[in-house]
């Protein structure tokens, strides 16, 4: 009869990176299972959508060869160690301590590949690169991969998005007002969208309450994700980033994040526009559009076929 317990006293240690990072108390916990045969499953629930980068150490083993995880996790649930008795006439005892961090890190990334910009076909937009606000606000050493793109409106327009993925962050904690008349806050709502390839998008400056996915959907390139926040007295804008993480090691992550204050690799992709695919130049303006290469590069067949048969459904 297999009895699933806690076993001894797990230490959390939950490493953030920055605002980007978004890893959080209790999202991942551990549990143990022991077999009479003396064997120990080490397996892992999972509350929030994404992937996970995760170490589980463990100490004090004794009776067992094998030990210790270090992986990315994407399920809900899995097991992440199976253990087996050197003697099976005796108890595999331990202790263990985990931590964990969104992403995937150093990733295998396509750099040709190519995005459609972040609103609807047809739409026109000015867009500029951002800068740094701890450069611009706080005095901080700009990072040296940093690419933040941004647009403003005169409408509150729709934002889209640029590839498909699965929603792995929304935050819509602020009211429209917090922000109204403001050149800087933190106080943003916004969504990250994780990628296949383990980039990541994150679209800055929704208006409470506006948003039209939920936490763990998938989305598809031109999938309305919510409406353009106010930005000043009279306009209303966008941010958009897409990054991965290059972390290896929790070590070494807090040794970058000393020394780069950052441990996001940001990426500046190209994308399809009314007069064909380019890199951005800020201060430019550029034409949504797309075709159905580029539309349907991540698409499973049975996706072509629905949109082909009615494209609303992605919308």
């Amino acid at each position: 009869m297999k009895k699933s317990i806690n076993y001894l006293i797990a230490l959390l240690s939950i490493a953030l990176i920055c605002k980007t990072s978004y890893a959080q108390n209790n999202n991942i916990t551990i549990e143990i299972t022991r077999h009479d045969d003396k064997s120990v499953d080490l397996t892992y629930k999972k509350l929030l959508p994404g992937s996970y980068y995760l170490e589980l150490e463990l100490n004090d083993l004794t009776n067992c060869n094998s030990g210790d995880f270090k992986g990315v996790i994407n399920n809900y649930t899995g097991v992440l160690l199976r253990l087996k008795p050197n003697n099976d006439k005796q108890h595999i005892n331990f202790s263990y301590s985990y931590r964990y961090m969104i992403g995937v890190p150093n990733p295998n990334i396509d750099s040709s590949f190519t995005y459609i910009l972040p609103f609807k076909n047809g739409k026109k937009f000015k867009i500029g690169e951002s800068s740094h606000v701890g450069e611009k606000y706080l005095g901080h050493e700009r990072p040296i991969n940093w690419k933040s793109y941004s647009l403003n409106s005169k409408n509150p327009d729709t934002v889209c998005s640029m590839r498909k993925g699965i929603v792995v962050k929304i935050i819509d904690d602020f009211e429209n007002n917090e922000t109204k008349g403001t050149f800087f806050t933190n106080k943003t709502n916004e969504i990250l969208i994780e990628h296949a390839d383990g980039t990541y998008a994150r679209y800055i400056n929704l208006k409470h309450k506006s948003m039209f996915v939920k936490l763990g959907q998938t989305v598809y390139p031109q999938t309305a994700l919510g409406i353009m926040n106010e930005y000043g007295a009279e306009n209303y804008r966008l941010s958009f980033q897409i990054y991965s993480y290059y972390y290896t090691n929790f070590k070494e992550k807090d040794k970058q994040l000393k020394e780069n204050e950052s441990s996001l690799k940001f990426i500046a992709p190209k994308f399809i526009t009314q007069n064909g695919i380019v890199n951005i130049k800020s201060g430019q303006e550029y034409m949504a559009g797309f075709n159905e290469t580029v539309m349907f590069k991540e698409f499973r067949k049975s996706e072509q076929k629905k949109y082909k048969k009615d494209p609303t459904l992605f919308n």
